[in-house]
C-alpha cells in the first residue's frame, strides 16, 4: 500500500477517531482485477482501517446484478449489513448513477457532529468537490483508497492521506492462492494426478493471463517456504518422474490463501 505525500499518519497514540468509510464497490472490484488479477480482501481492508480508527458505519455500494458482485456479498456481510443497490432500472445505464447514490450518502453524513474523518474508497475525480468541501468547509479528514493507476489526480491532492491497493502482499497473496488451488483441483479430481513444476506454471499462467516468469517465481517461493514441495512418482521399470504436492496443514495454518 502506498501513501501519497508527506502529512502525519491519521492516527496516534491518543483516542482514535469516529469515521464512517463510503466504499464504491465496482471501482474496487473491477478496476483491481482488471489491473492487477487479484480480487477484494475486504477482512484486510477492514481490519487495517479499523486499527487507525473508531469506525461508526461502513457502506457499500455498487450494481449487484453483476454477477461477479453479487458473489462477494457474502464477504461483505462480514463486516456491515450497509449494502446500498444502486441498479438503474433506465435502459441506458451509466456508472454515475453509482456515484450520485454514493455523493448524497457522504452529503448527508457531511452534518454529523459525532463523525470525525471520512473515508472514501473510489478513484472517481466526481468526488473531489465533496472532498474539498469535507476538509475545507467541515474540517474533517478524509483518507481516500483507491486502485493503483486508477485514481484521479485531483482525488489525491484534495484528500488529507490517500492509499492505494494492491500492496505487494495483496498482489503475492492472490498468486499463491491461483497455484496452491490449481495443484488442489488436480488431486481432488484425480489422486493420481501428476502436476508437474513446468506444466503447472504453464497451465496457471495461460489460464490467468500471466507470464510464465512471474508464476514461476511465485512457485519457486511456494517450494522454499514449504507450502508446495516436490516429491518422486515412481513407475514400472524404476522410471520416476516429480510431482508437485501441497503441505496443506501448513498452509492452512499459516492462512496463506483464503
Amino acid at each position: 500500500m502506498f501513501l501519497f505525500g508527506k502529512r502525519k499518519k491519521p492516527y496516534g497514540a491518543g483516542r482514535k477517531k469516529r469515521a464512517a468509510a463510503f466504499v464504491d464497490f465496482e471501482h474496487w472490484y473491477i478496476s483491481l482485477y482488471r489491473n492487477f488479477g487479484v480480487r477484494p480482501d475486504i477482512r484486510s481492508w477492514y481490519r487495517e482501517i479499523s486499527e487507525k480508527y473508531d469506525l461508526k458505519d461502513v457502506y457499500f455500494f455498487a450494481d449487484f446484478s453483476n454477477p461477479s458482485l453479487r458473489g462477494e456479498i457474502p464477504k461483505i456481510r462480514e463486516i456491515t449489513t450497509n449494502i446500498i443497490e444502486t441498479q438503474n432500472a433506465a435502459a441506458h445505464y451509466k456508472k454515475d448513477f453509482t456515484d450520485f447514490i454514493m455523493l448524497d450518502h457522504i452529503y448527508q453524513s457531511a452534518f454529523h457532529d459525532d463523525t470525525d474523518a471520512f473515508i472514501i474508497f473510489t478513484g472517481d475525480g466526481h468526488f473531489s468537490s465533496v472532498v474539498s468541501y469535507l476538509t475545507a468547509k467541515r474540517r474533517k479528514e478524509v483518507a481516500v483508497y483507491g486502485i493503483k493507476n486508477a485514481i484521479s489526480t485531483s482525488l489525491k491532492n484534495t484528500a488529507t492521506y490517500c492509499f492505494a491497493l494492491p500492496s505487494e502482499q495483496d498482489i503475492r497473496k492472490s498468486r499463491y492462492s491461483l497455484i496452491i488451488n490449481a495443484i488442489k483441483r488436480l488431486y481432488d479430481e484425480n489422486r493420481n494426478a501428476r502436476p508437474t513444476f513446468n506444466k503447472t506454471i504453464e497451465n496457471v499462467a495461460r489460464d490467468n493471463g500471466l507470464k510464465e516468469e512471474e508464476v514461476g517465481g511465485y512457485m519457486q517461493e511456494l517450494i522454499d517456504k514449504g507450502y508446495v514441495y516436490q516429491k518422486k512418482k515412481y513407475f514400472q521399470g524404476g522410471n520416476f518422474i516429480k510431482v508437485l504436492a501441497l503441505n496443506s496443514e501448513l498452509i492452512k495454518l499459516d492462512r496463506i490463501i483464503d
